[in-house]
């Protein structure tokens, strides 16, 4: 059966592909001048979000793999497993990106040379994220996929990087320091966004076939995203107002709860999804 070029999963492929990046090909050589002029509760700042989407993104990466195998098992989804190797291709583009930073710009060894940043690591993708995504190894139920994409694509990636997206910004833009991770940052929020458009795609296809699941994927979303909100909160941690760059605790709090509506009612309304 010939495969549609039209459906939006391969859209997005051919998106992605127009648009890809090296993250070996950004210049952190301003990045390294502007870090040593940072003070210690800045550098905490930014070291907890660069570290926060480096775990992020190798989790996202290593953890996709059994979403793209249930389908393969349900068969007659082919595009949908096309649209998934590129996604994993991109995450590991993104391990890389991250990475690179901390080996290239940290004057030193982190952990060692360089304190490691306070607060708590996110409970959703240590625990969370895992436990959907290894579960669906035995269990090829549609609950089981849809709470898969709801916890992978609309609360990891629609969720806590979006947070973490405007967190960076808010500390880099307002005062143009550290291009090259702002450029790399930038590459990468295009780069999800294409996968949460994917995963909404997926969601509604998952809903629209049973739509008994609805209450469901609702409930989880309302659980899901009290947690993302916790997640947002250990920012904060070990740190007095006002905060470092000016962050608002409680600004970032509310956006992380519109952004969890937003994606519940993305999947529910039916509107517009691709990136």
């Amino acid at each position: 059966m010939p495969v549609d070029f039209a459906s939006l999963p391969l859209r997005e492929v051919r998106k992605g592909r127009a648009l890809q990046w090296d993250p070996h090909a950004i210049d952190f050589a301003q990045d390294r001048r502007d870090w040593a002029a940072l003070t210690l509760p800045e550098r905490q700042i930014l070291l907890s979000q660069v570290v926060g989407f480096l775990v992020g993104e190798r989790a996202v990466a290593h953890d996709l793999a059994p979403l793209q195998q249930v389908l393969r098992r349900e068969r007659g989804h082919m595009e949908e497993e096309m649209y998934l190797t590129q996604q994993t291709y991109e995450e590991s583009t993104h391990v890389e990106f991250f990475q690179r930073w901390l080996n290239e710009v940290l004057p030193g060894k982190l952990g060692e040379d360089v304190p490691v940043p306070q607060g708590k690591g996110s409970r959703v993708l240590s625990e969370r994220l895992p436990r959907a995504m290894t579960a669906l190894n035995t269990d090829s139920s549609r609950a089981a996929q849809l709470y898969a994409c709801t916890v992978y694509h609309q609360i990891v990636e629609g969720v806590l990087a979006e947070v973490g997206y405007q967190i960076f910004y808010d500390c880099m833009d307002a005062r143009g320091i550290l291009p090259g991770l702002r450029q790399g940052v930038r590459n990468i929020q295009t780069d999800e966004a294409r996968h949460i458009a994917f995963g909404t795609y997926l969601a509604r296809r998952i809903l629209t076939e049973n739509p008994e699941l609805k209450d469901r994927f609702s409930a989880w979303m309302e659980e899901l995203g009290n947690e993302a909100r916790g997640d947002a909160e250990n920012l904060f941690v070990g740190h007095s107002q006002p905060y470092p760059f000016g962050l608002d605790r409680e600004k970032t709090l509310a956006f992380s709860n519109t952004l969890c509506r937003r994606r519940t009612e993305a999947v529910l309304s039916g509107a517009g999804v691709e990136a």
